[in-house]
């Protein structure tokens, strides 16, 4: 057996030429196969040679068709379309009838540059970081993975962090994570790794990284490959899903408890109601007489609790779907505010507690919707009445300056933690459980009264310390002060 039959039997690519050159048959085999997919039986061989190699490649093929005997080899430049040209050994070995069989084999020098230069473009021209590293350093770094950290090129951000080592710029609390997983990568415990991480940015922030990486061997030592994705649009992404589920579910255990709250509610004022008026009806205590004036006051003073709490959940679904209207005129604030501390009065001196208006006389008018108005200032008397001890006071004030009116309530009362003012906000939010079966109440109050602000254009504030008292701060914007010229 021929030296280029062994070749061919080990999987060469090779074409047989009839004396003229033509392609008679083409054995398409090893790595350079794919250079023959073009070629076709009958074309002439030489139509995929650089114009420059055709003349010597004819030659020889003719040589050997002549009976020249023994092999021969020629470099040629062959085309790969699009004026581009790779370099390939053709040997020769002629075969009957002046046919010639020529082995087509690659430059594997030529080969490996080209791949070399291919994966180099691929590496730089990649939109993933790219970095190989050691535990200690820093081997290369491609111009995508300095984008990332807001550099404009690898060589700038090698030139800032010489030094820092590999872990320069990975937040504080990422970098044992990091160090762990590159040893366990390097010492062959961990073939792929896929993890999360930040890195800090040009602008301060950090930003989060996923890094998939490999185990290879660069210049002849073991490495760590790294592809580095920035997933923080992802992460910011997830905070908010996280965000809304977590609001989600407060919502729920908010009127889930307001049911529950509502259950008492409802109940004692409708069993008060059907009691009372039961013994009216069966007249238990004898003929109707002045008797039963007592439980009729009872009945109406359960039947208006149960009508502020029907109210209330109807104002606040009025207020979510956008179908409570104003209707403003001129107010006199301090004649609103002496009316309102004239319906707690009697459950402040019940629980002697002390009222004080300080609320200038002479304020200018309010454009605004009065029983609005009125429910804000009621709500924060009301709240702060039931929840300041006995011989607590409650002060009412008033004050006027470029921001606008403010109607401030402030009480010596039980307090909340800036937590407990939050949940008080929330529609359905009560504080405390407990406190809410104490003192009567929905838990809509502010958040009705907030939401009214909101119409106005106005805002509400608390500010409060437990066991020091509460401020209740209704703020209307300066144009709705008549008079002035914002008005």
């Amino acid at each position: 057996m021929s030296d280029a039959q062994t070749q061919i039997d080990a999987g060469d690519a090779f074409v047989v030429l009839d004396n003229n050159g033509a392609v008679r048959f083409v054995h398409s085999a090893g790595i350079a196969a794919r250079y023959l997919r073009n070629v076709v039986d009958g074309a002439a061989f030489t139509d995929h040679l650089h114009p420059g190699d055709r003349t010597f490649f004819e030659h020889t093929r003719r040589w050997m068709a002549d009976g020249a005997g023994g092999h021969a080899a020629v470099q040629v430049r062959w085309s790969r379309g699009n004026e581009r040209w790779t370099k390939l050994y053709c040997a020769f070995e002629a075969a009957n009838d002046g046919a010639v069989r020529v082995v087509l084999r690659a430059d594997e020098e030529e080969h490996a540059r080209r791949m070399e230069t291919q994966m180099r473009r691929v590496v730089e021209g990649s939109l993933q970081g790219i970095i190989v590293r050691t535990a200690k350093d820093v081997l290369f770094m491609n111009d995508a993975f300095a984008h990332l950290v807001g550099r404009a090129t690898a060589r700038e951000l090698m030139a800032e962090q010489a030094g820092l080592g590999p872990d320069g710029g990975i937040h504080p609390d990422d970098v044992s994570l990091v160090a762990e997983r590159v040893k366990r990568r390097m010492a062959g415990d961990e073939e792929i790794s896929c993890y999360e991480f930040r890195l800090l940015h040009l602008d301060g922030t950090y930003r989060w990284m996923e890094t998939r990486a490999t185990r290879v061997i660069w210049d002849g030592q073991p490495a760590s490959l790294s592809w580095i994705t920035d997933i923080s649009a992802r992460k910011r992404m997830e905070q908010e899903i996280l965000r809304s589920k977590e609001a989600a579910e407060f919502a729920n255990r908010t009127k889930t408890e307001f049911l529950a709250n509502m259950s008492h509610e409802l109940r004692t004022p409708l069993n008060a109601i059907l009691g009372f008026s039961e013994v009216i009806k069966e007249q238990m205590f004898g003929p109707i007489g002045d008797k039963y004036a007592e439980y009729a006051n009872d009945i109406h003073r359960s039947g208006a609790h149960l009508l502020d709490i029907i109210n209330d959940i109807l104002d606040l679904s009025k207020l979510e779907a956008g179908k409570l209207d104003l209707h403003e005129s001129d107010l006199a604030v301090s004649r609103i505010v002496a009316d309102c501390l004239t319906l707690v009065q009697k459950k402040a001196a019940e629980g002697h507690v002390a009222l004080i208006n300080a609320v200038p006389a002479n304020l200018p008018p309010l454009r605004a919707d009065a029983r609005a108005v009125k429910q804000v200032v009621l709500n924060f008397l009301s709240n702060a009445v039931k929840f300041t001890p006995d011989h607590g006071a409650v002060t009412v004030t008033a004050t006027l300056n470029a921001e606008g009116l403010h109607i401030s309530v402030s009480d010596t009362g039980i307090g909340m933690t800036p937590d407990q003012v939050e949940v008080a906000l929330s529609p359905f939010g009560q504080i405390d459980s407990k406190l809410a079966r104490k003192h009567e109440g929905t838990g809509l109050g502010l958040p009705i009264c907030r939401s009214l602000m909101e119409m106005h254009g106005g805002t509400l504030d608390v500010t409060s310390i437990p066991d020091v008292g509460t401020t209740m701060t209704a703020t209307f914007p300066a144009k709705r002060i008549v008079g002035t010229k914002a008005a």
